[in-house]
């Protein structure tokens, strides 16, 4: 049985050990077995610590049975055996420590305010993540937060218990297995959570420096709940400064008026976009009167093919709303840019009289590009060599349709 020093001292950052076994796994990495170890494996949540044995970096750590299984790339060099000094990657250990603790506290909060019950932590890289049982908003988050920070700001003590199970019964905010036959560990924050946890985490509440939610989300029929904690919160909230910064030089606005001068922006834009609709309208208005005029009628239908060169697919589209009000005509029409070639074809969408399915399928092979639709409306996007072999797939799309028509 490995005994655990991870929970004698929780600030200890190197070790001594003996191996008890080692056995070269199926993937060729080395697994060893301690009679004591620093390194706290992957459970309740939390990932395992990394670092060194020896030289051999420490790849994964995990329980089997009654002793901890240390990976490592390769034999860990020793003038001994079986005598082993370990090492431990203090940061990435620390950082999990307060995003543990940083969890319980909003847990702990999140019952005490809305009775609102933690089924599953996980902490991944700089993330905690919670889910709830049933649906909360951001005012409940909000208010928890705010609770979370004010339980950090008073520094309390976090307590570790063996209690009986009639006590833990009466006070955890989650119980453990009813078939648990070992003693249980609890880690208790005074007034604010008592549960049952195997993890690590600071002595404090107060070295978690700070709790922020980043974002919430359904998730099978309750909430997601996203979390930094300590320095993983601090790092995010720099960069997220960093970037308002930035957006402040560009905006040319101070601290709190970038939603003012956003949103004039936006109606800046709103407008923009109307005007250069109407633009738009009075250019291609002559163009689709046009193409009207020369284009052939079949069995009622009105035929339209054309080609437009140097233009945007808002511009084609624009067209092809112009071409097709009158129920009884069909677009076939290509926009041609750098980016390639933009293909709508179909008539108008409510009385829906041509399929042109047929028609696009063939021209998009031939384009080889990729596209869909209804049989009523149909869009891809393809390559042509020239704007002559471009034409040529449109003349032989409209023989397409034209039969059909017949």
């Amino acid at each position: 049985m490995t005994r655990k020093l991870y929970y004698e001292d929780l600030y200890a950052r190197d070790f001594d050990a003996t191996i008890t076994d080692i056995q070269e796994n199926s993937e060729g990495k080395f697994e060893i077995i301690l009679d004591q170890t620093l390194f706290f494996p992957s459970g309740g949540g939390q990932p395992c610590d990394l670092g060194f044995i020896n030289d051999a970096q420490v790849l994964d750590v995990f329980e089997r049975g009654e002793n901890i299984i240390h990976v490592l790339a390769q034999k860990p060099a020793s003038d001994s055996a079986q005598k082993i000094h370990g090492t431990l990657d203090w940061n990435r250990r620390f950082e999990f420590m307060q995003q543990h603790l940083g969890e319980h506290i909003f847990a702990g909060c999140l019952y005490n305010l809305h009775k609102l019950h933690t089924a599953r932590m996980r902490i991944e890289g700089e993330n905690v993540s919670l889910d709830l049982d049933i649906h909360a908003d951001w005012d409940i988050m909000k208010e928890s937060e705010t609770l979370a920070n004010e339980v950090i700001w008073k520094n309390i003590p976090v307590e570790i218990l063996y209690p009986s199970m009639d006590e833990i019964k009466q006070f955890a905010r989650k119980l453990p297995p009813e078939k648990s036959t070992q003693p249980i560990r609890i880690v208790k924050i005074p007034d604010v959570d008592y549960v049952p946890c195997c993890g690590v985490h600071v002595k404090s509440t107060g070295e978690v420096g700070v709790i922020k939610v980043t974002s919430i989300e359904n998730h099978k029929g309750g909430t997601r709940v996203y979390l930094k904690c300590g320095v993983a919160a601090y790092k995010w909230l720099s960069e997220i400064h960093d970037e308002i910064r930035k957006i402040e030089s560009e905006l040319v606005c101070g601290d709190f008026n970038m939603l003012e001068k956003i949103q004039i922006l936006k109606s800046q834009i709103r407008d923009a976009k109307s005007e250069r609709e109407n633009l738009l309208e009075h250019f291609l208005e002559p163009v689709a009167e046009n193409l009207l005029k020369n284009s052939q009628t079949h069995h009622d239908i009105k035929i339209i093919s054309h080609v437009m060169q140097n233009s945007s697919q808002d511009e084609i589209k624009h067209l092809f709303r112009l071409l097709t009000e009158d129920p009884s005509h069909v677009a076939l029409l290509a926009g041609e840019n750098s980016d390639g070639v933009f293909l709508t074809f179909g008539c108008n969408r409510e009385n829906k009289r041509v399929d042109v399915r047929a028609a696009f399928k063939d021209a998009i092979s031939k384009l080889n590009g990729k596209g869909g639709g209804s049989g009523f409306c149909a869009q891809g996007w393809g390559k042509a060599a020239n704007i002559s072999e471009l034409e040529k797939v449109l003349d032989e799309a409209k023989t397409i349709l034209e039969n059909a028509l017949q």
